[in-house]
């Protein structure tokens, strides 16, 4: 345990956060008659800081947050740097200090996303002649989800359809509902959320419609069918349904410039009795038997959105206890921390810190 302890101290120096390495990044087309002038690129940097502000926010409509009209004024403070990127027509890639911007929006009360998302495993099936195909990494509908889930910041998997996927389940188990085979093939992917959609392109300019269902832990949460111009609207809206989805789970809000209740949208606040937002507390960590372990835990609570500081507290034979820093309160600590890969609550329901368990 000494070594252990020790090994702490070193990594507690050594380490430093460091949020979702592409939520910053943006790549936006420059457009009039001088796509390279000063008036072009600065509305291309707005643009671009849009884009980050809903990857963070984990919002659509970002414009009426707290805090976000101030932070589009002045896109270039935020700006870490920029290139020009020739092509038809010609786009700025820009990255911009997304740390620094979550922190900002949440002190001025904006609900801000934890920093590690959680995958959505996307069973996507094209029906076009005969029984249909399933959409796999390769395919141009892959790259318009990818695309789509870009621009609000969520990750997404497609199946590999390989044998071992095709074993269990069948494109007419996607269209069928059969969650049975699907959930078990869904298991090598090692993700809660899974998504099943059903597209259905006449490709002669008609409407196109996509049936899909979101599950979370086997159970249906959302589902619809949408009718859209083209397949790439109506993947983009079930991309938006997922971002909102897991946003009302993981998002946090610190509750400062709106009266500290929390609330957003008519979305519920923190219920009452919580811990109090924008103060330090601290977690307790079971089952961190290593360095290794330690490290790649602490960094992995330093990019929660609104984990503004991870500090070592105590560490006691294989627990570890940290004072943190959180904009928000107990409760979306909890929802916050359990979002972290290798770690869910303990029931240890006598325990003055939230207790959690790392496997």
């Amino acid at each position: 345990m000494y070594r252990l302890l020790l090994g702490l101290i070193v990594g507690f120096l050594c380490v430093s956060p460091v949020f979702a390495a592409d939520a910053g990044e943006v790549s936006v087309p420059l457009e009039g008659e001088q796509p390279r002038g000063a008036e072009a690129r600065e509305q291309a940097l707005r643009q671009g800081l849009e884009t980050v502000i809903r990857r963070l926010t984990g919002r659509d409509r970002v414009a009426d947050l707290p805090g976000v009209a101030g932070v589009l004024e002045d896109p270039s403070r935020w700006l870490m740097r920029y290139a020009y990127d020739g092509g038809t027509p010609p786009r700025l890639n820009a990255v911009f200090d997304d740390r620094a911007l979550v922190r900002h929006l949440s002190d001025q009360g904006a609900p801000v996303w934890s920093g590690e998302r959680p995958p959505v495993l996307v069973w996507l099936v094209s029906e076009g002649t005969g029984q249909g195909r399933m959409v796999a990494a390769g395919d141009p509908l892959a790259e318009t989800l990818t695309s789509a889930a870009a621009r609000r910041g969520v990750s997404l998997t497609l199946p590999e359809w390989d044998q071992r996927d095709r074993d269990p389940v069948a494109v007419a188990a996607i269209r069928g509902r059969f969650d049975g085979p699907l959930l078990q093939a869904s298991r090598r992917y090692e993700t809660d959320w899974v998504a099943t959609a059903v597209l259905y392109d006449s490709g002669q300019g008609g409407a196109t419609t996509l049936n899909w269902r979101l599950l979370q832990d086997g159970d249906a949460v959302a589902s619809s069918r949408d009718r859209a111009d083209d397949s790439g609207a109506a993947l983009d809206r079930l991309v938006d349904v997922i971002a909102d989805r897991i946003a009302e789970r993981y998002s946090v809000r610190s509750g400062a410039g709106d009266g500290g209740d929390g609330a957003d949208d008519g979305e519920p606040s923190e219920p009452a009795g919580d811990a109090l937002v924008d103060r330090s507390g601290w977690i307790t960590v079971r089952g961190v038997q290593s360095l290794t372990d330690w490290q790649r835990l602490r960094q992995a609570l330093s990019d929660l959105g609104p984990m503004r500081s991870v500090a070592l507290r105590v560490a006691s034979d294989d627990r570890v206890q940290f004072e943190v820093d959180f904009a928000g309160g107990r409760s979306q600590l909890i929802r916050s921390v359990t979002g972290v890969g290798g770690l869910s609550e303990c029931e240890e329901p006598a325990a003055e810190s939230p207790t959690f368990c790392f496997r």
